[in-house]
Parts: structure tokens; C-alpha cells; sequence
């Protein structure tokens, strides 16, 4: 008799073909992904970043209203700075040398939806996995939350299985405190709520069932897999609950405690993909609203730079910082011109911002023209070039995935890797 289970493999031999043929069609050689699996935190700004108050500066120009400011240079890294905006300066002051600045990336539409699924997945559909799954799916889906979304944006595809979320949303919620999530109408108590002691008992009669039907049925092939995944399962559950507040109901979306909670998850082996998100960035009116969530964004990723530096890493001597790329990207920028409630409507041109493990920082690459449009880029390079290629989403998408040690060609067969990514 067969244990059942439910597969999750994502057509690998279609994939692969597809990338071959892609490789032919862009006619030279890619960096390839990166030797070293590396863990990966994606922070999203959603709701669309105006790029011109830091990441790409457009000062005292005729078609572009931007904020006051000047320019200033981290390294190789000219940033627009300005002292409404201290904490993008002392955040650049700190960890400019290991970022990267991706300017220009075309996401050929000016709707949410449509730029945020081409921002996270690379493709036109939201049935496709975004960058955070992939790489959870291929690195770390042993672990008890593969991919731990703290935020509300994400796209599992095939894989929602590895998908671990929290908030109001939020299956971990269901796992850890099943008295919270499913309380009986009319009642103050569940039917049965196990104590600590009931708990053992139950957890030990589980884990006995399981070892018999390992001797009886489950010594090889898909019945032994299943067995082992599910004894491991009780194992992931424990360390879940190792983490602060992963299961509460009335979870915050506060960066400081997304932060907390991602760094808190990459430390213990429980997740290797973190999806945090800062909201409220569609600033149609009173755009200088995104001083604000400059200020915010940048304050909690100085807290998690200096949080990943100071936290030991997998390997002897290691910091987390040496294992974990750190990618921050919004779905789109704003126009280039204020509206007359003075905000700035939905533009379909971006930028991205990467930082450490594999990342030679202090640097931009990609850049926009005098009306913000996207200029043609060198992707082995990074540098505008006239005869180079225009750097749409696919480019960025394929070349994080590279950059953490996946194959993009097998995710995103036919797009060019932004190779300049990687060091």
C-alpha cells in the first residue's frame, strides 16, 4: 500500500532545454550562478519609491521635479543626500562599499500588479515563483520555513508549501497556537487543549506510529521519503516556536521587528529566504511624503546590515553578512513631474538596491536619461553603453537568482542575466 503525497517539482527538464536555447540566442557566455549558496533577504517598498531622492539623483534639471538635495559619492556611488534625509546618509556612510545601485529597470507597465509580479518573478505571471521561492526551493526546502514572508508581498507558484507566513495571513499562526487560531463559538476554551505534559504523550505516541509503519512499509522508495519528511516535520514545528512572535495573530509590520524576526530565522537554520516589506509608498498626493518612508526604509536596513554583521554565520569566523545577499526593490518609480496635488503618479522605470555576500559594492550600474528614462547597459559590466541592452526586470530578476547561487537559466530561460551583479 502506498503513502500518498502530493509533488512539487517544477518541470526541470523544460526549464533546462529552455535555457540552452536561450543561451544560443543571446549568442555569448554568462557568469553562470554563483558556486556558494547563498542565503537571501528580500526587503520590497511597495507601493512604488520616487528614485530621485537617493538612489538615482536628478538635480536641477528642467523636466524633473525632484526634492532638495546634493549629490554625493560612497566610493563609486553617487547617491542624492540631503539632511531631511539623515538616515539614507549615515545608512550609505556604513555599508556603501558592499552596495550596488541597479538604475533604469524598465517594468513596461504602471500598474501594481503587473510591475510587482515582474519585480519579484521575472515574468508577466503571478502563478510563477518569484526570486525568494526559487531560491528557497533550491537551497534550503529541508528547513522548517524555507521562505519566511513577513510581509504581504510574494508569489510561491508551485512551491506554497515552502512559503511560511506570518500576520493576519498566516498558516505559523495555525501551527504554533491552534487554541488562538480555531476557537469554538460560544466558548472560551477549544474541546481539548493539551498541557505541556498531554503534549509529550501525544507528540511520543505520533512518533511511535510513524516508526512502525517505517519497519512494516516504509524501508525504501516513496513511502520511506514521506515517512522521513514527516517525523522531520515534528523537529521543524519545535524550532518554530523557538521565534519571538512568528505566531501572533496581531503581528506588526513595523521594519524594527521584521528585522528582529528575519535575522532571528537565518541565525538558527529555520528559514534561508526572508521576505520583509515596508507599505504606503503610492504617494499620487503630497509627495514629500517619501522623505518619511526614506527614513523609515533606511533605518531599518541599517538594522539589518549592522544585525547580519554581527551575527555569526554558518561557517568558522563567518558573519551572517558573508552569507546573505541583501536585495531592496520596489515595483516601480514615480513620474517625473509633480501632479497638481503635488504627488507624482505610477512611472514604468525603477531601481534596486543589492548588498553583500558575492557583491563588489560602491557602485552603480544601469542609469536613467534627463526625462528618467532607461538607458541601454553593458550587463557584463554594469555601465551605460549606447551599444548595449535596454535592463528590463527578467535581467534583474535573472541575475539575483545568479547571484545566489541558482541557475536563472533553468528559472528564466531566454533572459540575459544582469551578470555585473556578481564581484
Amino acid at each position: 500500500m502506498a503513502i500518498s503525497r502530493r509533488t512539487l517539482l517544477a518541470g526541470g527538464a523544460a526549464a533546462t532545454l529552455g535555457g540552452l536555447v536561450g543561451e544560443r540566442l543571446l549568442g555569448r557566455a554568462h557568469a553562470g550562478p554563483a558556486a556558494t549558496p547563498r542565503n537571501l533577504v528580500l526587503v520590497v517598498a511597495s507601493g512604488g519609491w520616487d528614485v530621485t531622492y537617493a538612489l538615482d539623483p536628478k538635480p536641477e534639471l528642467e523636466a524633473i521635479d525632484a526634492p532638495s538635495g546634493e549629490v554625493r559619492l560612497f566610493g563609486d556611488l553617487p547617491l542624492f543626500v540631503d539632511p531631511s534625509r539623515p538616515t539614507v546618509t549615515s545608512f550609505f556612510e556604513a555599508w556603501g562599499d558592499l552596495a550596488v545601485v541597479v538604475n533604469g529597470i524598465g517594468v513596461h507597465s504602471i500598474s501594481h500588479d503587473d510591475c510587482t509580479k515582474r519585480m519579484l518573478t521575472g515574468t508577466v505571471s503571478d502563478r510563477n515563483p518569484d526570486v525568494g521561492t526559487i531560491t528557497a526551493w533550491t537551497h534550503g526546502r529541508e528547513l522548517p520555513a524555507p521562505y519566511l514572508v513577513l510581509g504581504r508581498t510574494s508569489f510561491s507558484g508551485p512551491h506554497a508549501s515552502l512559503c511560511a507566513r506570518t500576520g493576519t495571513a498566516n498558516q505559523i499562526g495555525t501551527l504554533l497556537d491552534p487554541f488562538a487560531s480555531f476557537p469554538v463559538i460560544g466558548e472560551d476554551l477549544l474541546r481539548f487543549h493539551p498541557d505541556d505534559h498531554e503534549s509529550a504523550l501525544i507528540r511520543d505516541w505520533v512518533q511511535s506510529r510513524a516508526e512502525r509503519e517505517r519497519a512494516l512499509r516504509g524501508q525504501v522508495g516513496s513511502n520511506k521519503r514521506r515517512l522521513e519528511d514527516f517525523l522531520a516535520s515534528m523537529n521543524k514545528s519545535r524550532e518554530l516556536q523557538k521565534v519571538g512572535s512568528l505566531g501572533e495573530l496581531d503581528f506588526t509590520r513595523d521594519m524594527h521587528v521584521q528585522v528582529e524576526l528575519a535575522i532571528a530565522a537565518l541565525e538558527r537554520g529555520i528559514s534561508h529566504v526572508v521576505q520583509v516589506e515596508l507599505g504606503d509608498w503610492d504617494t499620487h498626493e503630497n509627495n514629500a511624503q517619501q522623505i518619511e518612508r526614506h527614513e523609515d526604509l533606511f533605518a531599518g536596513l541599517l538594522e539589518l546590515l549592522d544585525g547580519l554583521a554581527t551575527t555569526p554565520g554558518k561557517a568558522t569566523g563567518s558573519r551572517l553578512l558573508d552569507e546573505t545577499v541583501v536585495a531592496v526593490v520596489s515595483e516601480m518609480s514615480r513620474t517625473p513631474r509633480l501632479n497638481p496635488a503635488d504627488g507624482k503618479d505610477h512611472w514604468p522605470f525603477t531601481s534596486a538596491l543589492v548588498l553583500g555576500a558575492g557583491v563588489r559594492g560602491g557602485r552603480a550600474m544601469g542609469g536613467t536619461d534627463d526625462l528618467a528614462a532607461g538607458l541601454r547597459v553593458d550587463f557584463a559590466t554594469g555601465r551605460v553603453d549606447a551599444s548595449g541592452r535596454h535592463l528590463d526586470y527578467d535581467n534583474f530578476a535573472a541575475g539575483l537568482l545568479d547571484l545566489v547561487g541558482v541557475d536563472a537559466a533553468e528559472h528564466l530561460p531566454g533572459s540575459e542575466p544582469l551578470d555585473a551583479l556578481q564581484a
